[in-house]
């Protein structure tokens, strides 16, 4: 069958040979976690869900989605906390565990019947759990029984985000978790482009939307070399915009031999990281990413720059071993000596 046809029946998933982990229903933002308030935030969340305290999870949601809190290094609060009520803790857990994280998302939404949260949070869920259904292994490993459990799974997820929409339009995850079942599926472009505009119009500065939309218009998926790159630089030219910008350049571009936007201005990368800097504060991992892009766009002044802020405390995310860190702070700062 060509990409085409698979698509039109709901096996998208199948077009490509992206392993499980990688998919976008189950990606973190390492960011959420690289800082003590960060990982306080995530424990608490956890704690209280695992006591079924709906009624503090829904404050900590409304604040988070009211303030549009951050965590160091910008990562959104609302972000952090619904990836963490939306699995029961790791994408490996048993079915029976699967099960009963499903049913406390239930309790909660029978709980408290006017509010998105626990709804958004229950699409979510089930998108993670189609994704245990599909295995980990590459596409043509996937079983006809685990393509069957994906898009049931993925067809509830969009059921119950549908749902949860009547409730509220003002939670910008409920579009970065719809974006997810329009990948799996294989909505049209016209149909994806509304939501996206739409998850924009609600909130300009949530940054996940623009890294989803970019995967889904990379050549490997739905668009054409450059597509995705331009959609990016329409994030406007200011601190949040260029904040937006590194945010996918981060998220697309770093670590190990991924490069999946290589039209990417390095100017306005780091122009957003200095107004991520300057707005939200940054973390380490970002400066080892910057200390990676640069590299790789051979600014060896800017490289060296962040290899100071960095020391020692290299991030295995970006550079997978001591020794490559090592020897890519040793390379770089060798050749600006010979400038």
């Amino acid at each position: 069958m060509t990409k085409n046809l698979l698509c039109t029946l709901g096996l998208t998933l199948a077009c490509s040979l992206l392993p499980a982990q990688t998919s976008p229903a189950t990606s973190d933002d390492p960011n959420a976690i690289d800082s003590q308030p960060s990982r306080v935030f995530r424990v608490n969340v956890r704690a209280l869900l695992n006591q079924d305290n709906f009624a503090e999870l829904e404050t900590i949601a409304d604040s988070a989605r009211i303030e549009k809190a951050r965590l160091p290094g910008g990562a959104w609060k609302l972000n952090a906390f619904y990836s963490i009520v939306a699995g029961p803790g790791s994408l490996t857990s048993t079915d029976d565990v699967w099960n009963a994280h499903i049913a406390r998302l239930n309790r909660w939404a029978e709980a408290f019947p006017n509010s998105i949260t626990p709804r958004v949070a229950l699409g979510m869920a089930y998108t993670r759990y189609a994704w245990k259904a599909r295995g980990n292994g590459w596409a043509n490993t996937v079983t006809p029984t685990g393509w069957q459990m994906f898009k049931s799974r993925i067809q509830q997820a969009r059921t119950t985000l549908e749902a949860a929409q009547t409730l509220s339009r003002s939670d910008p995850q409920w579009y970065h978790a719809m974006q997810t079942v329009a990948l799996a599926q294989g909505w049209s472009r016209e149909d994806v482009t509304k939501l996206v505009d739409s998850a924009i119009a609600t909130e300009p500065g949530y940054y996940y939307v623009y890294i989803a939309q970019a995967s889904f218009l990379l050549p490997k998926w739905y668009g054409k070399n450059g597509e995705a790159e331009a959609f990016v630089e329409s994030a406007p030219d200011s601190d949040e915009g260029n904040i937006v910008y590194f945010r996918v350049a981060e998220a697309m571009d770093c670590c190990g031999k991924k490069n999946e936007l290589p039209a990417l201005s390095w100017s306005r990368v780091k122009r957003g990281f200095a107004a991520l800097d300057k707005v939200y504060g940054t973390v380490n991992h970002q400066r080892n990413v910057m200390a990676y892009l640069a590299v790789r766009n051979n600014d060896q002044a800017y490289a060296n720059e962040m290899f100071a802020h960095i020391g020692d405390d290299w991030d295995r995310s970006v550079w997978e071993s001591k020794a490559n860190f090592d020897n890519r702070a040793v390379v770089t700062a060798a050749a600006e000596g010979q400038k």
